[in-house]
């Protein structure tokens, strides 16, 4: 068949890759080069084992505070408070504890499979010197501040999850260029550290393109499906198609709305800033600061990436670097030696739904269209994984574990 893969994210990629794999004959539409969107600017986790969501009862409980705080990782931007309310609403209600083990559970054999799905794209790309397996690593200053993650590590624990408990010593030998405050910390050593996330979007790109696959730079305004395929309003003409797999992110929200369908999806707007590692030790992978305002520090091979929090404010107000900004002094005591010379400021738009889980899927009304967006958090962590499940839904396969808990249909 022919498929179009509308975005070029590191998801639309992925599935475009493995679509191709397959045997199909597959095109990506994306007025943006791939990656150059959203998956530019993470911290480069590839979490495996990620299975905890973001609403949680901690995060119920102190709501009001973390909204609150003007040093919160999470802000809101008020404005947009009335149209984000009904997310926001059903955000909270996914936090309860018998609902959160149930996502965790619904997380699980996504999460699990992440980094072996992308090992395979890695060595038919050729991506090995971008990846490196290094886990995920949160550090805490403070003994209260670990005390605080029982929860998280008891749904971990339930699920399975390999993690190991670091002690100050551990951290040290680690990581020996932070600095000497840390007393506790938590490995995930299951998942890798991408070093450069452009990189390896384009190398799953170029191999894509090796393979015959085909990149057209141009938006799709509108989606029609019929009876026997799917017709693209692209902005130089008309397109038809045999299939449609939806994977615009934080944008697939109004196409989903032309199918007919409907998602509570909303955009969690995450900010980076790219500063010179000046004098600072090696760092040797992303580290989470977790009780110092949550923001990591990531060192890519063009600089030391600080990537911190949440803005709630939808896809049109303005980007507001201040914040991030005012963590620069912080992250030098936490790297002693960094620079404080900032070579980039980013933000992207991460597409939340409010029970942190992707929609991934057909769709209930267009049997020609496919669903795959939605990532959250982890849209590198689960993008390879999802693009070998739509592959397999597209080719008539059996999926690999049970694809119910991400269906358009829940919303």
């Amino acid at each position: 068949m022919h498929v179009a893969v509308i975005g070029a994210g590191i998801v639309g990629v992925c599935c475009a890759l493995h679509l191709r794999n397959a045997g199909h004959d597959v095109t990506i539409f994306d007025p943006r080069a791939p990656g150059t969107a959203t998956s530019f600017g993470n911290a480069g986790g590839i979490v495996a084992g990620s299975v905890v969501p973001n609403s949680t009862p901690a995060l119920r409980r102190n709501l009001r505070r973390i909204l609150l705080d003007p040093n919160s990782p999470v802000r809101v931007r008020w404005s947009y408070l009335p149209r984000l309310s009904p997310w926001l609403l059903r955000f909270l209600q996914e936090g309860r504890d018998a609902r959160v083990r149930q996502i965790a559970q619904a997380l699980h054999p996504l999460s699990i499979r992440a980094y072996e799905a992308h090992r395979e794209l890695i060595a038919l790309s050729g991506a090995d010197g971008i990846v490196r397996p290094l886990g995920w690593m949160k550090v805490y200053a403070t003994e209260t501040g670990f005390a605080d993650t029982q929860y998280d590590r008891d749904i971990l624990t339930a699920n399975n999850i390999r993690f190991d408990v670091l002690q100050a010593d551990d951290i040290r030998q680690l990581e020996p260029a932070l600095a000497p405050r840390f007393v506790k910390g938590l490995l995930m050593p299951d998942g890798a550290f991408v070093s450069s996330p452009i990189k390896l979007t384009q190398a799953y790109v170029e191999h894509f393109v090796r393979m015959g696959g085909a990149i057209v730079q141009e938006r799709v305004r509108g989606i029609a499906p019929s009876p026997t395929g799917v017709t693209l309003d692209c902005e130089l003409g008309y397109r038809t198609t045999d299939a449609a797999v939806i994977a615009a992110g934080a944008w697939s929200k109004e196409l989903v709305r032309q199918i007919g369908d409907h998602v509570m999806l909303d955009t969690e707007r995450g900010y980076h800033l790219n500063l010179e590692p000046g004098n600072a030790g090696e760092l040797r992978r992303a580290v989470v600061f977790a009780d110092q305002g949550g923001f990591v520090l990531a060192p890519m091979q063009d600089g030391i990436r600080l990537t911190s929090g949440v803005e709630l404010a939808g896809l049109h107000a303005p980007p507001d670097f201040a914040p991030i900004r005012r963590l620069i002094p912080r992250a030098q005591t936490m790297l002693p030696g960094l620079s404080n010379r900032v070579t980039r400021q980013w933000m992207g738009y991460r597409p939340s739904t409010p029970d942190s889980l992707p929609v991934i899927g057909r769709s209930p009304r267009a049997p020609h269209v496919y669903y795959a967006f939605g990532h959250q958090h982890l849209g590198l962590t689960l993008s390879a994984i999802t693009g070998r499940v739509i592959a397999a839904l597209v080719s008539g396969q059996q999926p690999e574990f049970d694809l119910s808990p991400y269906r358009i249909e829940r919303f």
